[in-house]
């Protein structure tokens, strides 16, 4: 395409509902769905709402005051969980749970406090930015609407996947948050060596406990573990589905966040 097209050619691709013109990886913004749980459980453990032993119940639905919000497995229930196993099942009441607590001062809800809560470390994560790479990307958007339905990806939550990418790599370094670069180096024509690059340190979540770390890294270790194509892989992978709800005319966005080795962290996947 680059020297010239087929005109008929080009034009059916333009008109494809499928864009595959669109550089999704940094083009796409979707709600990240139940991805960013490890945002609210690292919110929930270190603003001291929950510990790792705490247990919330879930029935399979949640009373948010002028609405019943559903678990996924609604109308099963998940019952009562610590944050680890609320990880594992991706209970959405737990952390509907979360996002209410995080919302209350002295006895009082109030959104926006819940809001401001989840963007302090959706922001640590590098989550409010783009990735870094080398090429155009489209700004995230951190949730400022519903703290309860924005615990669990929702609200007007919207990232693109090379931010999950970044995201991602920060839980599994447990929390180094770097600006992602896709130039490893930069040489003339001869081969000789111009620039050598590296990625560059963003932020560090150096006030985030080793028993926070643990927690969220168990937690997406044991959602892999249940998953039976992974048993002969040779290696551990911890990782996070995803469900990505954008609207009724459309099918949801299915996502995968993971990290591996689970022991000696070498690659994350978005």
């Amino acid at each position: 395409m680059a020297n010239g097209v087929d005109a008929e050619y080009f034009a059916d691709i333009l008109a494809d509902k499928t864009t595959p013109l669109y550089n999704y990886a940094t083009q796409q913004r979707t709600a990240p769905g139940s991805t960013y749980k490890m945002v609210s459980a690292t919110a929930a453990l270190e603003e001291g709402i929950v510990t790792t032993s705490s247990k919330i119940n879930c029935y399979g639905y949640y009373e948010t005051g002028d609405s019943i919000a559903r678990c996924w497995i609604y109308p099963g229930a998940h019952g009562a969980l610590n944050v680890i196993g609320a990880i594992e099942n991706s209970c959405n009441a737990f952390f509907y749970e979360v996002g209410h607590r995080l919302s209350m001062t002295d006895n009082v809800y109030d959104s926006q406090t819940g809001l401001d809560s989840l963007a302090k470390y959706a922001d640590m994560y590098g989550l409010s930015e783009t990735s870094g790479v080398e090429i155009e990307e489209y700004a995230p958007k951190v949730s400022d609407t519903d703290p309860i339905r924005s615990a669990i990806g929702q609200g007007t939550n919207n990232y693109t996947t090379a931010g999950l990418a970044r995201y991602v790599t920060t839980v599994a370094n447990k929390g180094t948050c770097y600006n992602l670069t896709l130039i490893d180096k930069v040489t003339d024509s001869n081969n000789n060596l111009l620039y050598d690059n590296q990625a560059t340190v963003r932020n560090t979540l150096d006030d985030v406990s080793e028993s926070t770390w643990n927690a969220v890294q168990l937690g997406i270790k044991r959602v892999v573990e249940k998953k039976s194509y992974f048993q002969e892989l040779g290696v551990t992978v911890a990782g996070k589905t995803g469900t990505a709800q954008e609207s009724k005319t459309r099918a949801n966005h299915a996502l995968f966040v993971c990290f591996a080795p689970y022991e000696e962290p070498e690659i994350a996947i978005a």
